[in-house]
């Protein structure tokens, strides 16, 4: 092996049931490249993962604590992203005909493109922005009305309104009742000293992954990888989490707003997976599944719940479920449009216990694992779907390849045990936007 890819090693892993192969080289410095190797595709897709989310807005180095402002994470997402007066980053991949894009999360930031062309250019364009970003004041002010802007249409929206309320309720300390992109105030205050000492905290080689899908010539990119990591220092940030209640702040919370249908959700808080009871690796993995699968037949359309609050006239077809599991937190919402929120909420937290109590539906969840199970496999050889859930996977420890084995292990009864806090009224929080009525 040429002498400048001594840093990195490789461990291979082929999965059995498509023989597609994964190569995953570690770096001394921490960092790690996944590579999906798909021959004869002319899309390429990249992207890196930051494990620096909403959340994390209390942390310690070296001994040092550090607070910075609400949406923090956000912010920084949006100055290593940018479109300056030059076009910024997301111009000059538009420029190389990339498709582009980034988000940020509660818990870590992903940045990620596809191309068919330009595809070495365009990651040297990505790694130089947030390698080494530039993060001065003139930069921050450039983006803060931006983010001011669409922190104001977002938080108009009732839909948000409802879920954001909802997680103010469901949860007391955690900083994930805050809104990732923080408050109009906490924009404000978010100065390029915060920035800056997030980055070199959080963004450092050592603490990122970079995962790689399609036909390429990897050891031409880790050769240009080197270059850049061989002066890496190790960074030993930690982020805090507040000890956490595990039951709501509040059964109920009302808004009334200027809105053509009212809505409602239902929020469910698990008692088990808090900052002082985390989750971690295969078994969060495990849950996240799991659970996705039960909700699946508690509350899709072929469920007899869904079914009974569509015939009354409680729900309509914009009800919609959200499964969130990370390590320190663990939430469902559930809910949608409503001519009566109220009833609507209190029947589906009623029918959801029933449902419970009577137990899960074997035959109806072993389909929605096949479902899941052949949908996954599928998305292998799709480029840009692939590269994103191992790029996501990256964060617990886990690959693409462990997944099958994962759905084999799972059924009713073990989902069933995992959620056992839906038999517990307490767990449960109604959120509920009014229509405003004219006075």
């Amino acid at each position: 092996m040429n002498d400048r890819l001594s840093a990195f090693t490789l461990i291979e892993t082929i999965d059995p049931l498509t023989g597609h192969v994964l190569k995953t080289w570690h770096h001394s410095c921490g960092f790690v490249v996944k590579v999906l190797p798909r021959p004869g595709f002319s899309r390429r897709f990249a992207a890196l993962t930051v494990p620096y989310g909403s959340i994390h807005t209390r942390f310690e180095t070296a001994g040092q604590l550090s607070q910075v402002p609400d949406g923090t994470a956000h912010f920084l997402e949006h100055c290593v992203f940018s479109r300056d007066e030059e076009g910024g980053l997301l111009g000059r991949l538009s420029a190389l005909g990339a498709s582009a894009n980034a988000y940020t999360s509660h818990t870590h930031t992903m940045y990620y493109f596809s191309s068919v062309f330009h595809f070495e250019t365009a990651l040297d364009l990505y790694l130089d922005a947030v390698l080494a970003p530039y993060l001065g004041p003139d930069r921050v002010e450039a983006e803060r009305p931006v983010i001011l802007a669409e922190l104001d249409q977002y938080l108009d929206d009732p839909d948000t309104v409802c879920y954001v309320q909802l997680l103010d309720r469901l949860y007391e300390s955690h900083p994930v009742r805050q809104d990732i992109g923080g408050t109009a105030q906490s924009v404000r205050s978010i100065t390029s000293e915060h920035l800056q000492k997030v980055w070199s905290t959080f963004y450092q080689p050592g603490k990122l992954s970079l995962t790689l899908v399609g036909d390429m010539d990897e050891k031409q990119i880790l050769l240009r990888l080197s270059g850049r990591l061989e002066n890496s220092r190790e960074i030993h940030g930690q982020a805090i989490l507040p000890d956490e209640p595990s039951h709501p702040v509040a059964a109920r919370v009302e808004k009334s707003m200027d809105v053509s249908a009212p809505s409602f959700l239902v929020g469910i808080k698990d008692p088990t997976i808090l900052p002082q009871t985390p989750l971690l690796g295969r078994e969060l993995v495990m849950r996240q599944r799991m659970a996705r699968l039960a909700f699946d037949t508690l509350l899709s359309p072929a469920s007899p719940l869904y079914e009974d609050l569509f015939a009354r006239g409680l729900i309509n077809d914009s009800f919609g479920y959200h499964y969130a599991c990370e390590p320190s937190f663990a939430f469902l919402a559930a809910g949608g449009e409503s001519k009566d929120p109220l009833a609507a909420g209190n029947a589906l937290v009623e029918g959801l216990q029933k449902a419970f109590a009577a137990g899960l539906d074997p035959d109806l969840f072993e389909i929605q694992k096949r479902a899941a199970a052949g949908d996954f496999v599928r998305s292998l050889d799709s480029i840009d779907h692939s590269g994103l859930v191992q790029a996501q996977c990256n964060q617990h420890g886990l690959d693409l390849f462990d997944y099958p084995a994962l759905y084999d292990k799972m059924d009713a009864n073990m989902a069933a045990q995992q959620l056992a806090f839906l038999s517990d009224p307490s767990s449960y929080t109604l959120s509920i936007i009014n229509r405003q009525t004219e006075e």
